[in-house]
């Protein structure tokens, strides 16, 4: 069974196991120094992840972690979730899903951070629009275009943030906890 746990100093073997494999496997934004681990914490953020097993006791494997953050940029009322989203090829068990439900982050994750945030807090997402530093940017961008169809997501700007060109999605929280409550 999975167990989503905010990530603590005390799961520090597990997560520099997690960004170990995140490495052997290319991606090039998860690794301990470029996920901005404690910048994150610094900015009043925090960070979840997936696991099996009991991270604590330094056993147990990270699948999956995201973090959220204030985001100023935007406003004083914004926070940015799934940063430095990322989880572990593997079949987890969820099948597809138009609405993006098979993804560990979006699935567990997402739901731990919102109620971290509170519900009077506005809630983006980012996708990077040209730099690829997984292999799987891109495609994480067109599914956002996707799920603004749908009407999960709303395209809220593109500018630049921390240096980099992004797209910023405004989250349809009621409609997320609404698909949610469907395939949980």
């Amino acid at each position: 069974m999975f167990q989503i746990k905010e990530l603590t100093p005390e799961m520090d073997l597990c997560l520099q196991n997690f960004c170990k494999k995140c490495e052997e496997l290319g991606y090039m934004n998860n690794t301990f120094s470029a996920m901005k681990y404690e910048w994150l914490r610094q900015q009043g953020g925090i960070w979840h992840c997936v696991s099996y097993g009991g991270l604590e006791a330094g056993y147990g494997d990270i699948l999956s972690l995201a973090g959220c953050h204030p985001l100023p940029e935007i406003n004083e009322n914004a926070w940015r979730v799934m940063f430095r989203g990322v989880q572990l090829p593997g079949h987890y068990g969820f099948g597809l899903s138009k609405y993006h439900m098979n993804a560990l982050t979006w699935r567990h994750i997402l739901p731990k951070q919102l109620e971290f945030i509170g519900e009077d807090k506005e809630i983006y997402i980012t996708t990077n629009m040209t730099n690829d530093a997984s292999g799987k940017m891109n495609k994480t961008h067109r599914l956002f275009q996707r799920l603004k169809v749908l009407g999960m997501v709303e395209h809220h700007r593109d500018m630049e943030l921390y240096f980099t060109r992004q797209s910023v999605w405004k989250l349809n929280r009621e409609m997320y906890m609404e698909v949610r409550a469907n395939v949980v």
